[in-house]
């Protein structure tokens, strides 16, 4: 009779592995909605970004949003990151010429394990920086007149911003050289015209359509093996099946983040 210290326990490794690949399942979910939600501030020509505002003010209306954050982002994200790093320091590319003294296997799949590997990288910075730039260089002062709240943001000058004035409301005051201070009683307007003022810049449009498509590929790539590593696709034809399907929605939610990117200023709100 075995004792309790004989019993076979599931491996670190395998759980390790699970909590790794539902983290990376959440994140590409959280992909898609964020995308979606960037969207409307482009695809609903006419709209003025209502659509955005709204959705963005349902969430920051959510109770205990610094803790849902944490919760259901920053832990995922740590958990995947972490995990991932792993992955990073110990595989190993098989997919590109060589010597001749390592394996090289040029197939769809193998090349998608070596992108998979060079996105993680890839991502690893860009999250970093984006939360940075988002969430504490460019993100709303907050205070509180009376019983108002009153969100504001710093944005680049120009004459658009009169005009979508006129149409969306909020105030404009005199801000640093060649800037204004936007103030809104809503979260919503301001981030969209935060978003609005980001992707005036050829420089952020460049890097945002960088980051947009690494991620939707990585999320994506990693949802077709999370179904496998789950036991979900195991027959050859099912597998086929389900690529097809990661790669349709790889594609739709790259759209939607593309449309965010090159269309909230250039096409939506430029006037």
């Amino acid at each position: 009779m075995e004792t309790p210290s004989q019993k076979k326990l599931i491996p670190n490794d395998f759980i390790w592995k699970r909590l790794h690949s539902l983290a990376g399942l959440w994140l590409t979910l959280y992909i898609i909605v964020h995308l979606l939600t960037n969207s409307q501030a482009a695809l609903f020509v006419g709209d003025d970004g209502r659509g955005f505002i709204h959705d963005v003010n349902f969430i920051h209306s959510l109770p205990y949003l610094p803790v849902i954050e944490i919760m259901i982002l920053a832990v995922p994200i740590g958990i995947h990151a972490i995990w991932g790093i792993m992955y990073l320091m110990t595989g190993r590319s098989n997919s590109t010429p060589n010597s001749g003294n390592k394996p090289y296997l040029p197939y769809g799949r193998n090349k998608a394990y070596t992108w998979q590997r060079i996105t993680a990288w890839i991502l690893l910075f860009g999250i970093a920086a984006h939360v940075i730039h988002m969430r504490f260089i460019e993100y709303p002062e907050i205070t509180k007149e009376g019983r108002s709240t009153l969100f504001t943001i710093e944005v680049q000058d120009d004459p658009g911003l009169y005009s979508l004035q006129k149409r969306i409301a909020y105030g404009i005051k005199p801000g640093s050289e060649g800037k204004v201070f936007i103030q809104a009683d809503n979260f919503g307007t301001v981030a969209l015209l935060m978003l609005r003022d980001t992707f005036k810049s050829p420089l952020m449009i460049a890097l945002y359509t960088i980051f947009t498509l690494t991620a939707c590929f990585h999320a994506f790539n990693g949802l077709w093996t999370f179904m496998i590593t789950w036991g979900i696709t195991l027959s050859e034809r099912s597998q086929k099946i389900w690529l097809h399907v990661c790669q349709g929605l790889m594609v739709l939610v790259a759209f939607m983040g593309l449309a965010a990117i090159f269309g909230t200023y250039w096409i939506n709100l430029r006037q």
